[in-house]
């Protein structure tokens, strides 16, 4: 039986000292969102055969990250076992290429692991964000020189002391959305408590202001020292040019030591993707999901 709890703050080092030493890390294996999405939605984890590893339930389906540190093979063996005693459909999820081709070479009797789209993380090269050079990046300008001329505005670096007043402006914004607001409202759960921890992650981000009052804030985490992952983003959308402004001021004053910016994936939202892909990524971290039968 494999000792899944849920996760934790105490669960930091031990699942850090494991995603550490992953060369190829997306934003599925961020201690940030993994603690901060685990009591949302109800996220377990456990150290199997030396490895990391995350659960979440979902009716006669589990779904687990793929394994890493320790003995992966025996982490999935494990992992299969159970599944198969317990009746759970057993998805392996947020694997990179190299990992997707090893769970292969482990279970050749299995459906090959597949590509899975609307996960992978769009990364940018943190100097493009910075400058936006270049005709492709005319529109961005143009849109955050429209919001410097026409606003008093400013910015300064996030910090726990703004919860209260970022969470109340990203209510207006919820309470502004035209369409399904379930996944905003989990979502915005899911950034109180990374408000919460925002000291114990550590988070790092910034908030832009127009006269005084909050119109926009990001937040995230370093990967490592070569990249840092962008977990929220919000702007009001009524105040043109507040969206590239806040994305273009935090890569410039918190975020130029890092080579790229991991903007997470669109989740297969096609206003979302167009967005994503509207600030040209370097490249597309691709991820796979295979039924581990």
């Amino acid at each position: 039986m494999i000792d899944f709890h849920p996760v934790s703050l105490k669960d930091k080092d031990f699942i850090k000292s494991r995603i550490d030493k992953k060369p190829e890390k997306n934003c599925e294996y961020s201690f940030g969102n993994i603690l901060c999405y685990g009591e949302v939605i109800g996220l377990e984890v456990a150290d199997i055969a030396g490895s990391f590893v995350s659960r979440i339930k979902g009716g006669s389906s589990g779904y687990y990250c793929f394994p890493t540190g320790g003995d992966v093979r025996a982490a999935l063996e494990e992992i299969r076992s159970e599944a198969f005693e317990n009746g759970i459909r057993a998805v392996i999820y947020g694997m990179s290429e190299e990992e997707a081709k090893l769970f292969d070479s482990f279970f050749p009797d299995l459906p090959p692991a597949e590509e899975d789209r609307a996960r992978f993380d769009y990364c940018y090269n943190s100097s493009d964000l910075i400058n936006l050079s270049g005709k492709k990046y005319q529109s961005k300008r143009n849109h955050i020189s429209f919001f410097e001329r026409n606003n008093n505005f400013s910015y300064e670096p996030l910090t726990k002391a703004h919860a209260d007043e970022c969470l109340s402006m990203n209510r207006e914004w919820i309470d502004a959305y035209e369409g399904d607001t379930e996944d905003l409202l989990e979502e915005f759960d899911v950034i109180g408590r990374a408000f919460h921890y925002f000291d114990d992650v550590p988070f790092k981000g910034g908030v832009l202001r127009a006269d005084g009052k909050a119109i926009a804030y990001t937040m995230g985490e370093e990967l490592d020292e070569d990249s840092f992952c962008i977990h929220f983003e919000k702007a009001f959308s009524s105040v043109r040019g507040a969206y590239p402004a806040i994305n273009r001021y935090f890569a410039e004053n918190a975020l130029s030591g890092y080579k790229y910016i991991n903007r997470e994936d669109d989740a297969g939202h096609e206003n979302l993707r167009k967005a994503k892909l509207s600030y040209h990524p370097a490249f597309l971290l691709k991820k796979y999901r295979a039924l581990l039968k």
